[in-house]
Parts: structure tokens; C-alpha cells; sequence
């Protein structure tokens, strides 16, 4: 049964395998998103309903690598984002 779950694994990660462009930039894909959408941290912030200082430590936390998986869920909806949350072996 393990074999066949590890098949199954293998083939829905086989896509994401090698994929250098999925890298987090260097300050964070919440900022980065939210820079190619011509949003500004305040316009954030506001759809968050959190000041404007909390949205940039939100962005910092995520860029550190220290944001929560569902803070994080719920900045992606402010964006109007669907979070993709992955393991992927090597």
C-alpha cells in the first residue's frame, strides 16, 4: 500500500519538481503579489482589517519565514489568491 501511495505522491508533485521560478523572492511573495497587483500596504491592510504597520510585519514575518500557515491563508485571500501548500521531496 506505501508503494502505491508513494507512486501517487509522485506523480502529483512531478510538476513542481525543479521549478526554480517557485523560489520565495527575496522580500516575500506577499509583497512581491502585492507589488504586481499595484496595491499598496495600506489597500492591504485595509481588505485585512489590520493596521497598516501589522500588514508590514505580516510581509516581513512571511519573508522571514515565520508568518503561520494561516495568516498566511488569509493575506492570500486578501490578494485574491488561492494558497498552494506543498512538501516536495527531492
Amino acid at each position: 500500500m506505501s508503494e502505491l501511495a508513494r507512486r501517487n505522491l509522485e506523480q502529483r508533485l512531478a510538476p513542481l519538481r525543479g521549478s526554480a521560478g517557485l523560489a520565495r523572492p527575496s522580500q516575500g511573495w506577499i509583497r512581491a503579489v502585492r507589488e504586481a497587483l499595484g496595491m499598496t500596504a495600506s489597500q492591504l491592510a485595509e481588505r485585512l482589517g489590520v493596521t497598516q504597520s501589522r500588514a508590514s510585519r505580516m510581509q516581513k514575518e512571511e519573508a522571514a519565514g515565520a508568518i503561520t500557515i494561516n495568516k498566511l491563508r488569509e493575506v492570500a485571500e486578501a490578494l485574491d489568491c488561492t494558497l498552494v501548500y506543498a512538501l516536495v521531496p527531492n
